[in-house]
């Protein structure tokens, strides 16, 4: 499987720096226009099928994209939903003790209060991730997520342990070919 993978565009969390997670927010106008940028950017490539996160801000960025595939299926996995960061989500970036939270590898097994393990997230992105490999082994897919899926799927792909998957992040509305 041929897969591109894009993070979704910017939004008014990533404008003011505070951790979105699982929180459904749409995109800034900065973001819409990012969105458009990638969407003509990736117009000529022949995608078999359109697989987004059901968040608002890559659902938008996916529809952004398929305005120029429309005969490509789209779909939604929940699989490809961000990791919920629970009572951590709106928390400013600046605030460390998330960042160490989150990036520490003795830390996969614990989250947050109302959060979700790192190792659990990792299992849902995987199990997602499988489910495309194994649909649509010959097929070129793209696939619009979120930050922390993209760590997670890149993690995986290039066998990386957790503390190494923190060093990888797509910028928003950037994407990344992988040949799996």
């Amino acid at each position: 499987m041929t897969l591109y993978l894009v993070r979704h565009g910017k939004t008014e969390y990533n404008i003011v720096k505070r951790y979105t997670g699982s929180t459904d927010v749409g995109l800034s106008e900065e973001g819409l226009h990012q969105a458009e940028k990638t969407a003509e950017l990736l117009k000529d490539i022949k995608f078999d099928i359109i697989v987004s996160s059901p968040l608002l801000r890559a659902k938008i960025t996916a529809e952004a994209i398929a305005k120029y595939h429309p005969d490509t299926p789209m779909i939604f996995m929940d699989g490809f939903r961000e990791r919920s960061f629970g009572d951590w989500e709106g928390k400013e970036y600046e605030d460390r003790s998330f960042i160490d939270f989150i990036c520490l590898p003795e830390n996969i097994h614990t989250a947050p209060d109302k959060g979700e393990p790192i190792i659990e997230f990792d299992k849902r992105v995987g199990a997602a991730l499988d489910e495309l490999a194994k649909k649509y082994p010959d097929k070129t897919v793209l696939v619009v997520a979120h930050g922390m899926v993209s760590r997670m799927i890149n993690r995986r792909i290039n066998g990386l342990e957790f503390g190494e998957a923190n060093k990888f992040l797509l910028a928003n509305c950037d994407f990344i070919k992988y040949e799996i």
